[in-house]
């Protein structure tokens, strides 16, 4: 009874005073679209651990550590990234540190553009000069636009059973298998656009993955590989020969829209250097930008792959700390109006 009494005077403290009691095992859920960006940035790296790198590579330079004798475990309760989404399913929710909701950002886009017309449109309303993070700051900006619903740990784009967590010791430490490290992967390899700002930092196709994975992805295109793969990952990831002989590498199914929906973002916000740009699977043109061979397959995956909250909310992130959006998860319907 005496205990009681203690517990409910304590109780009546914290409600008049307007306290926070905070009790063991309580944790902040960071999966919302409108999380704060920190300034801070915890991890210091000067180098990438590219995908363009020989194998085996290791981002030792970067302040990490060594690989942790803890690996890669199915113990995420990570759910699948790909959730139903109609042709607009963000177009009415409001951004993350913006001034302006989807509809106002889209304003000056007229419904009747189609083709090259609306990808120079869309360009104009989405290029940037400065990326928004710095690339040691994109480890502080994953905490934001990378977490998966527990609140605790990364999304990884090339797998849903690794388990590193916001503050883990495997961030860019050394790797000889997956579940040692957790890097940076450019969708887009930087060996492409020589490394060069704003590209190499843009959060929109640079996002956090297993090292031993980026590393097996090289700076191989993304397509569907055909017959007996020479590498398979643990979630399904595979890499070897397309139908015509070319190496590239296929990523899991319920990911396959994210990416798609990347490539239709890079070649358009930055249109005016894809002449420059020798990735395998650009045409160095302004438009359609994207091989015919590799932009029936994106198309492909973006449609059956729509777009998902795990996508809503990295975008808002992006547009928070960047200033611009991805206009093909904002409106998966102009994928199809400029390149169908």
């Amino acid at each position: 009874m005496q205990m009681k009494k203690v517990i409910f005077g304590v109780s009546l403290v914290f409600l008049l005073t307007g306290c926070t009691l905070k009790l063991p095992g309580m944790s902040k859920s960071s999966n919302s679209s409108s999380s704060s960006i920190s300034s801070e940035s915890i991890i210091s790296s000067s180098s990438d651990s590219s995908a363009d790198e020989p194998f085996p590579y290791s981002d030792s330079s970067s302040g990490g550590s060594s690989s942790s004798s803890s690996s890669s475990s199915s113990s995420s309760s990570s759910s699948s990234s790909s959730s139903s989404s109609s042709s607009s399913s963000s177009s009415s929710s409001s951004q993350s540190g913006g001034s302006e909701d989807v509809d106002t950002y889209y304003s000056g886009i007229s419904d009747s553009l189609t083709g090259a017309n609306l990808k120079t449109a869309l360009f104009n309303r989405i290029k940037i000069s400065v990326a928004g993070w710095s690339y040691d700051g994109l480890w502080e900006a994953y905490r934001s636009s990378d977490v998966r619903p527990d609140g605790e740990h990364f999304w990884d784009i090339y797998s849903d059973t690794t388990n590193y967590t916001l503050y883990d010791k495997r961030i860019n430490a050394n790797y000889s298998k997956e579940g040692d490290s957790i890097n940076r992967e450019h969708m887009i390899p930087q060996s492409t656009f020589n490394k060069k700002a704003p590209m190499v930092s843009d959060i929109h196709h640079v996002l956090p993955s297993d090292g031993y994975v980026n590393n097996r992805r090289s700076n191989y295109p993304h397509g569907i590989v055909s017959g007996t793969p020479t590498y398979t990952s643990n979630d399904g990831c595979k890499l070897g020969k397309d139908s015509d002989g070319t190496t590239v590498f296929e990523p899991m199914n319920q990911y396959k829209g994210d990416i798609a929906r990347i490539y239709f973002y890079f070649v358009t916000c930055y249109q005016d250097k894809m002449s420059t740009n020798t990735f395998s699977v650009f045409d160095e043109q302004t438009y359609p930008s994207i091989k015919s061979k590799y932009l029936s397959i994106y198309l492909k995956w973006h449609n059956e792959d729509p777009v998902s909250e795990k996508e809503i909310i990295r975008n808002n992130v992006a547009y928070g700390g960047q200033g611009n959006r991805n206009p093909f998860i904002d409106h998966p319907e102009y994928a199809n109006r400029i390149w169908g």
